[in-house]
């Protein structure tokens, strides 16, 4: 959990600072990129528990009105995503993903604009 924490906030830092570059509000950068981060990890969660770990949940149960029977499939689910570490990291490339998908948007994003100088200005300067 410690490690998720400190990777989204060096991205988040990343994409700030990348966005700053090109003029654009680097907190407003920061949070878009913790918000795809999360997403991405959550949609690479539910893909992982829906094709790689449906033998092992039986996901009807989280339906249930019964607590019991969530907390039974909680467990199961626990169980099968720490038995495998590959589906852990599955779920953080997603969300490293949901990163590069920011860092994407910001590269295509036009830089700031340099005031244009017209040729006749610059004729009277000594530059």
């Amino acid at each position: 959990m410690m490690f998720e924490i400190i990777l989204m906030a060096y991205l988040a830092y990343r994409n700030s600072l990348r966005a700053k570059l090109k003029g654009k509000n680097p907190v407003l950068w920061a949070f878009i990129t913790v918000g795809a981060y999360l997403v991405a990890m959550i949609i690479g969660g539910l893909i992982v528990i829906f094709n790689f770990c449906k033998d092992a949940i039986n996901i009807n149960n989280f339906s249930s009105l019964d607590s019991k029977s969530r907390e039974a499939a909680t467990q199961q689910l626990m169980q099968a995503l720490q038995s495998n570490p590959l589906h852990l990291l599955t779920i953080e490339l997603f969300g490293v993903g949901g990163f590069l998908l920011v860092r994407y948007i910001i590269d295509r994003t036009p830089d700031k604009k340099t005031p244009e100088v017209h040729w006749m200005d610059k004729l009277g300067s000594n530059e």
